[in-house]
């Protein structure tokens, strides 16, 4: 090889690495909406899945708190998060979906192993290759998860099974937390959750639109005038009330606002 040729392999090289390393460090914190490629397709069937905790075999986003709350508070929060989801649909005349309970039905119908929630944590298992830097969902989604050839084979077999779904919707609870914390003499108490919806093309794994909501809910007390025990924690109603908002939808495909 001549030496000319090696310098320009050596630029081309270091070139890769370099715009390579850019994008990613870009997109470690990707927002939620519309992703850019999908502006103006509209899902015509959309597989709803039920609400699912983060997998615990997953690798973390960062920046989250890691959840503390008994496994009663987070089913709570799933079934009001999967009602919110449901109604969210009512008098949407372009957001045509299959209810959770009837995606089921027809995965088991079909004779698809291991249930939905069992397959998912299975397939997004942590990977050495995994972003351990990505601190937004779908930045995680789209570096970790969506290449997977078999999360892809996955989603080919629940489309097969829901006649033709083109799109999978799938909540999550990301995080929910209670902790106590000493801000220069000021005690608080705090309530924290971080919610996300992932609307995912059953043909290739692609993100069509994510969206996402994270909230605290805060008591506050002097230090001096009240022990660290006697702190009350801010109720999980609370909390509902400022993750299930609107807020959650915005750029959604096909979905109508009334005024």
């Amino acid at each position: 090889m001549n030496k000319a040729k090696s310098i320009r392999l050596l630029i081309s090289a270091i070139l890769v690495f370099v715009t390579g390393a850019c994008v990613t460090s870009q997109n470690l914190d990707e927002k939620y909406g519309i992703d850019a490629k999908r502006i103006g397709f509209v899902p015509a069937r959309i597989a709803l899945l039920p609400c699912m905790t983060w997998p615990a075999a997953a690798t973390r986003i960062r920046e989250l708190p890691i959840s503390n709350r008994p496994a009663t508070e987070l089913t709570s929060l799933c079934e009001d998060f999967d009602k919110y989801i449901s109604d969210g649909f009512d008098n949407q005349p372009f957001m045509k979906g299959l209810s959770p309970r009837l995606v089921e039905k027809m995965y088991n119908a079909a004779g698809l192993q291991p249930e939905i929630f069992t397959a998912i944590s299975t397939e997004w298992a942590a990977q050495k290759q995994d972003c351990q830097e990505c601190t937004s969902l779908p930045s995680f989604y789209k570096t970790s998860i969506k290449t997977r050839s078999s999360w892809q084979i996955w989603l080919s077999k629940l489309s097969g099974a829901t006649k033709g779904a083109d799109a999978v919707m799938i909540p999550l609870i990301l995080s929910t937390n209670t902790r106590l914390e000493n801000d220069r003499g000021m005690l608080l108490s705090i309530r924290s959750g971080a919610i996300a919806i992932l609307l995912i093309d059953t043909n290739d794994g692609s993100l069509i639109w994510s969206g996402g909501r994270e909230a605290d809910v805060i008591y506050k007390a002097f230090a001096n005038s009240t022990s660290a025990k006697a702190m009350r924690e801010p109720p999980t109603d609370d909390l509902k009330r400022r993750l299930l908002t609107d807020a959650i939808w915005i750029e959604f495909p096909g979905r109508q606002i009334y005024r």
